[in-house]
């Protein structure tokens, strides 16, 4: 009855025959690859018999009905996953999934599993056993029908590569599915209190409920063991991935979360229970179990030992790892062949692992352990992936013993390079190994010879797909850092021998074709690389059916175009023009046009740089419409013509480049290659067909003011180059005389200045101005009048917010074109015997007087003393012909202005003399008196700012001279007094109050200097006083 008390009766379970390998059941007991079987009544499906539906309306614990719940519920939509993915074919549609969240549910239901039931559990056994048997089985069934990886859909197709991105997800959520379905066997085993039986022996009256309790604890562990190894294999592939989400066709989410602790936990909790139920059987069969049983039971023993293994290293803890190692290999002499295959898989894992995150030491040593395990079963009798693992074994160490470095390490790795081929012979992982034996040995000269012998092996027996493709380009690479050439003559080999195959995979015969191209470009020049490249592009062209794509032909452009230049730069234009050739070949006769164009242009270079002129027209005619007319293209073929003496091509070649209004700079190269080439009448005789064409007139396909400053700097080259005046230089100055007209025209009627900025307009104005300067002693006074008109009028289309400064400087610009245009037209008038043309050019003279005199009086006061000297000696002798212009025109009015005008500018110079005056030490005061008054007579009445202002100077002489030996004389002093004082009586009478009472003070204190006893001071202030001043209010 002790034992009766515990968690419930154990069931029993029949054994016999396992599942057939579709995974569908017989009637009996066992299963195979992960399937559980039915109850011993049989049922498949875990809803039990009649009494079944009529138990569940009895339980009344809640734990234990929400646990039935959910696992119907996991079940039906298991069940709706499996014919979803039967029909759709993996397309992850999953059109039955109701949104529910069952699967979200799941990771709670697992983390918050029940410990223990109530009593009333036990009636509730045999149907949670059936429910898990059926989720098992589903699970397992799903796992079965995922696919498998495919690499070339990975990584060559996005859409496959999301969808294999779903099948780790979904297979990870089977895991779980797994791991419920484990716990609920596990209760409903504890349910049955399988305990009280398992040391009852076959002379007991209860035998076969012995048998059946440690029947299905041995079964617990089988699917504990799967259970315990899917966790860790969870842990192994995505320690990479916190976080993870499955989308389903419904928008159902389900959230995956593992977290390296929950994935630890997991195990654990699989590896518990797996060490309690071994506990419980190893001492129950020893007692009363058959051999068979035994031997099954400590083989699973040995394979919870392996687990445990795993769990150890996961969690960093190597001492129990190797503990735990060692006890699984005290069991060796009972593993079967599966056994020692899950051991050795487990220890490559962890060795691969260790080599991965460089703990090469460690890697090595279980590396080896996986390696003698496998060995050290009969390895004729292991399964076909048994074969592959020891070749991954081998492989991996071979890796890590490279990474040691020692000299017992790579004997130890050419050992096992050794076997493996003695085994394999001519596979390709060995080829791949022998390459790495190569590589990575220390202080050991590279053999080129030896690896590229390898790689021409490689390339006659390797299955012809993208992982293998792979791995070949990689190592094509790594022989070309060593052996550039080496790995040319391979790459060109492997084309000539598998080109039917690769016809078919486009797009890594592009990446062949670059991989090839970027070796040649990037090593040394020859003359036969750019042959030798040639020929492996043409064999490629005669086994193909279509062109390579845009992407890489523009690819392969961008590599040549880097070889095209080095040679270009260096003066090679026949290698260049190979080059050029190369990336004109036919198997690229599908990339963008801009690119043609531009190896076609440099192709022209290269025979401009030959001087083969006709090779240049052949290039030319060859090209495309659209490339013919580009601006650039127009620009070679016209050097080309000026340098053929072709005139109508080079004609039309610059009516093509002056169209770019975008980027004038061509067409001042078009005018320095002219003169580069010596052939400026040429260019210049086509600038004036295009300018005659266009006209002035604004138009969208021509820059205007481009066009004539070119025929401009061509035109003053040709006048300045033929040295003495001929009827021709006549000809060419009236031709640049209308030039700027032309374009002063252009500038007034043009409704906006887009087109003529202000630089525009600053050199056109400073060039009329300069070149009028220059040769204003040569050229026909006329033609000197039309540039300086046209130099004024220029600056008066300025804008007026272009700065103070470069306003400054323009309006003095003006005032100098005034004075010459000036000047010119006084000799004119002087010469001309027609009297109207004489009288015009007078009357011409006079407005540029009066222009020159309005621009003075603006900028006099802001302008350096020394530039407004200048100006004003030029306005002097402007008023000289201003007066003999007035009087030729018979303007008689006109003589008066212009005598107060030199009046004015007669007492600013004396104020000069002066001042100047003043500054000699030994200049005599009682002259500097006689021009003090003089000045003072002259401003007086006229400009009685001047005037005051000498009345200020007189007062500083003055008292200066009290301290000398000649003081100012008194006479003068007394004149300056009385007219003063007189002027501001006038002003007294004039209402002026104020001006009145400045000058009378002025003239009081000027009498306070005469040596008379202040009589005259006394006087004038007594005459002040007796003034009355009207009081404002």
């Amino acid at each position: 009855m002790a034992e009766d008390t515990r968690a419930g009766v154990a069931r029993q379970l029949l054994h016999g025959r396992a599942l057939k390998d579709d995974g569908r059941k017989l009637h009996g007991k066992g299963f195979v690859d992960g399937d559980v079987e039915a109850d011993g009544h049989g049922r498949e499906n875990g809803n039990g018999n009649g009494n079944g539906n009529h138990n569940r309306t009895d339980v009344k614990d809640k734990r234990l009905r929400g646990l039935l719940v959910f696992a119907q519920t996991l079940e039906n939509d298991l069940n709706s996953l499996e014919a979803s993915l039967s029909r759709d074919v993996f397309n992850f549609a999953f059109a039955t999934v109701n949104g529910n969240g069952t699967f979200k549910d799941l990771e709670s239901h697992i983390a918050t599993f029940p410990t223990k039931l109530s009593a009333g559990a036990r009636q509730k056994a045999q149907e949670l056993d059936g429910k898990a048997t059926e989720i098992w089985n589903v699970g397992t069934r799903l796992k079965r029908s995922l696919p498998e990886k495919d690499d070339q859909e990975i990584d060559d197709d996005g859409a496959s590569s999301k969808c294999w991105q779903k099948r780790k997800e979904l297979k990870d959520v089977l895991v779980m599915v797994r791991m419920f379905a484990f716990l609920v066997l596990d209760c409903a085993n504890e349910c049955d209190n399988p305990a009280a039986y398992l040391h009852i022996g076959s002379g007991d009256k209860n035998n076969d409920k012995g048998e059946k309790a440690r029947g299905n604890l041995l079964r617990l562990m089988k699917v504990g063991i799967k259970t315990g190894r899917d966790c860790l294999s969870m842990y192994l592939s995505h320690t990479w991935a916190p976080e993870r989400m499955l989308e389903f066709g419904n928008g159902t989410l389900i959230i995956m979360c593992w977290t390296d602790e929950q994935k630890t936990d997991y195990a654990v909790k699989v590896l518990e229970r797996l060490a309690a139920y071994s506990e419980a059987l190893l001492p129950a069969y020893e007692s009363f179990g058959k051999l068979e049983e035994k031997a099954i039971c400590a083989r699973l023993t040995a394979e919870y030992f392996v687990l445990r293994t795993l769990l150890a290293w996961r969690q960093d803890d190597m001492q129990l790892a190797e503990h735990m190692f060692n006890k699984s290999k005290a069991s060796k002499h009972l593993f079967d062949h599966a056994t020692t295959e899950s051991l050795s898989d487990t220890l490559y894992e962890m060795g691969k692992a260790l080599l991965e995150k460089g703990q090469h030491a460690l890697a090595v040593k279980w590396l080896e352990r996986a390696y003698e395990v496998l060995n050290g079963d009969e390895l004729d009798k292991l399964s076909v992936d048994a074969t592959e693992l020891r070749v991954s074994i081998i492989q991996t160490l071979v890796k890590a013993l490279l990474h040691e470095k020692t000299t017992e390490s790579i004997r130890r790795a050419r050992d096992l390079v050794g076997l493996l081929e003695a085994e394999l012979g001519d596979r390709l992982v060995v080829f791949l190994l022998k390459l790495e034996l190569l590589i990575e040995i220390p202080n050991e000269p590279f053999d080129g010879l030896a690896y590229s012998a390898i790689l021409n092996k490689m390339t006659r027996v390797m299955v012809i797909n993208p992982r293998n493709l792979r791995l070949f380009m990689f190592h094509v690479r790594k022989l070309h850092e060593k052996a550039p050439s080496k790995a040319c003559t391979v790459l060109d080999e492997m084309i000539r021998l598998r080109i039917k195959e690769l016809a078919v995979m486009m797009e890594w015969l592009e990446k062949a074709i670059l991989t090839r191209i970027w070796m040649t470009v990037s090593g040394r020049d020859t003359n036969e690389s750019s042959a030798v490249t040639e020929g492996f592009l043409s064999i490629i062209a005669e086994n193909v059916e279509k062109h390579i794509g845009v992407e890489a032909t523009m690819a392969a452009h961008t590599l040549l175009w880097k070889k095209i230049e080095e040679s270009y730069g260096l003066g090679q234009y026949a290698t260049a023009e190979k080059w050029c050739r190369l990336a004109m070949h036919k198997l690229f006769l599908t990339p963008g046009e801009e690119n043609m164009a531009k190896i076609a242009r440099k192709l022209l270079l290269c025979a401009l740089g030959r001087g083969e002129f006709d090779c240049a027209r052949d290039v030319f005619g060859s090209m495309s419409d659209t490339a013919k007319e580009e601006p650039l293209t127009r620009f070679l073929m016209y050097k080309i013509a000026i340098r053929s003496g072709d005139v109508e091509l080079a004609a039309e070649c610059l009516e093509k480049v002056t169209s770019c209004s975008e980027d004038p700079t061509l067409l001042f190269a078009c005018v320095l290659d002219a003169q580069k080439a010596g052939n400026k009448n040429i260019v210049l005789d086509a600038l004036w067909m295009v300018l005659d064409k266009c006209g002035y007139g604004a138009r969208e396909d021509v820059y205007l003011p481009s066009i004539i400053r070119t025929i401009i700097i061509l035109l003053v080259g040709v006048i300045e180059s033929e040295g003495s005046p001929t009827n021709k230089t006549g000809e060419n100055i009236e031709k640049l005389c209308k030039l700027f007209e032309g374009a002063l025209h252009a500038v007034q009627k043009a409704q906006n200045r887009e087109l003529w900025t202000i630089l525009e307009l600053e050199w056109f104005s400073k060039n009329s101005y300069n070149l009028s300067l220059k040769h204003l002693s040569v050229w026909e006074p006329q033609q000197s009048i039309r540039m300086l008109a046209s130099c004024i009028g220029f600056i008066d289309c300025h804008p007026q917010d272009i700065g103070q400064e470069a306003h400054d400087d323009v309006t003095l610009r003006k005032m100098f074109c005034n004075f010459c245009a000036a000047t010119t037209f006084v000799s004119i008038a002087r010469a001309e015997e027609n009297v109207e043309i004489q009288l015009q050019s007078y009357l011409n003279l006079r407005k540029h007087v009066t222009s020159f005199h309005h621009l003075l009086q603006k900028k006099l006061e802001k302008l350096d003393e020394e530039i407004a000297e200048d100006l004003l000696r030029k306005f002097s002798v402007l008023l000289a012909f201003d007066f003999e212009a007035a009087c030729r025109l018979k303007d008689w009015d006109g003589l008066g202005e212009i005598i107060l005008r030199a009046r004015v500018f007669l007492i600013m110079m004396l104020k000069k003399i002066t001042n100047v005056s003043w500054e000699i030490e030994d200049f005599d005061t009682i002259k500097l008196s006689k021009y003090m008054r003089c000045l003072f007579q002259a401003a007086l009445g006229n400009d009685d700012k001047i005037a005051e202002e000498l009345i200020n100077q007189v007062c500083m002489l003055a008292a200066d001279a009290v301290e000398t030996d000649i003081p100012y004389p008194t006479q003068e002093l007394e004149w300056l007094a009385t007219k003063s004082f007189n002027h501001a009586i006038d002003l007294y009478s004039a209402n002026q109050d104020d001006v009145c009472k400045r000058w009378a003070e002025k003239s009081i204190v000027i009498a306070g200097y005469c040596v008379d006893g202040g009589s005259l001071q006394r006087f004038l202030r007594e005459r002040f006083e007796g003034l009355r001043f009207d009081v404002k209010l």
